[in-house]
Formats: C-alpha cells, sequence, structure tokens
C-alpha cells in the first residue's frame, strides 16, 4: 500500500498544480477547510505557546504549516517532491525528507508534535503503532493526531482501532473540520 499512496504524493509534488487543498489531498471533500481555523483549534486544544517547538509529520506542501508563521516549525514527509514543492511555496519553512515512524530528532526534541490525515495513508498497523512510538518519543508535552478515521473512505485507506490510541493513554475529541462519527482526533498530554 506505501507505494500506492507515495506514488500520488510524489506526482502531485512533480506537477505543476500550486493549490494546497489538491497538494494535501483535501481538494476531493465536499466541506470547507479552513487551515487558519484548524491551527486555532490544534493550539487551544493542546496549549500551544509562542515559544513551544513544533513538529508536523506528514507537512506535505503546507497546508497547515503556512498557519505557524510566529512559531518555531518544522515538517516532515516521506514524499520527497512534496518537500521540494513545500520549499518553493515556502521559502522559510524548516521541512525535511524523513519517515514517520523513524523521525531523525532526539527523545523529547519537540514540545508538540501533530499530524494531520496522515494515519490513513500508512501501509500497516505495525507502521502505525511504530508511528505512534516515534511521536511520543520526540514529544515534551503533547502529541495531537488529527482526522483519524472509523471507517475506510477508500479501499486503500487504512484504519487504526481507538483502542491502539488507548493503550497509549491517548483521549479523544471531535474532527476539527468536519462533526460526523467518522473521524476524530486523538491527543495524548504528556507533560504541562
Amino acid at each position: 500500500m506505501k507505494n500506492f499512496w507515495k506514488d500520488i504524493w510524489d506526482s502531485k509534488g512533480l506537477g505543476d498544480n500550486n493549490n494546497l487543498l489538491y497538494l494535501c489531498g483535501w481538494e476531493h471533500l465536499n466541506i470547507n477547510v479552513n487551515s487558519n481555523l484548524i491551527v486555532k483549534k490544534i493550539i487551544k486544544q493542546i496549549n500551544i505557546k509562542p515559544t513551544d517547538k513544533i513538529l508536523e509529520v506528514g507537512c506535505g506542501a503546507g497546508l497547515l504549516s503556512k498557519e505557524f508563521k510566529k512559531y518555531n516549525y518544522t515538517g516532515v514527509d516521506y514524499s520527497e517532491p512534496l518537500i521540494n514543492k513545500h520549499k518553493q511555496l515556502f521559502p522559510d519553512h524548516n521541512v525535511i525528507v524523513a519517515e514517520a515512524n523513524n523521525l531523525p530528532f532526539n527523545d523529547e526534541e519537540f514540545n508538540i508534535v501533530f499530524c494531520s490525515g496522515v494515519f490513513q495513508y500508512l501501509q500497516n498497523l505495525n507502521y502505525a503503532k511504530s508511528t505512534i512510538n516515534e511521536m511520543i518519543r520526540v514529544a515534551k508535552n503533547s502529541v495531537m493526531i488529527i482526522d483519524l478515521k472509523t471507517i475506510a473512505t477508500n479501499n486503500n485507506h487504512l484504519v487504526t482501532p481507538k483502542t491502539i490510541f488507548q493503550e497509549k493513554g491517548f483521549k479523544f475529541s471531535e474532527c476539527m473540520y468536519c462533526k460526523d462519527n467518522t473521524r476524530y482526533n486523538a491527543y495524548k498530554i504528556i507533560k504541562k
């Protein structure tokens, strides 16, 4: 499954389209996606402070990262073409190519670690579990995983059971951009 999604993300990054909704996989949703509103909700829910060091796993071309201008932000994505597109669109952003389950950072290097709309594209549950462990490892204060699915809306989507997050001490909240019972967020406060 990894090659299926990676091929899609790579082709988006290699194309001429600079629309962030398209590049970050939101173009097909029949809802109004407001990145500023989503980021405000993230900041409020896990109490991000302007001095916090933030890591976004699966940053894509920068749909959410563009809202973190006043923060010490770092983004990673496994698609080199998408990272290159991100650098083209936002030259001042600190973004690198890395696998979500093997983050090239020290333990507790970031106050806040988050991802949005990433887990449905992971290759299997073992990869998802190791990604959760990596996000917790590099986080000092909080981890937030946004836009988890309870049902697959594509035959190639991965659904990570809530029990996997519960075992790691995560709590749950409503999806940041739509109110239905098929999407939710998971968050873990490590230190306040």
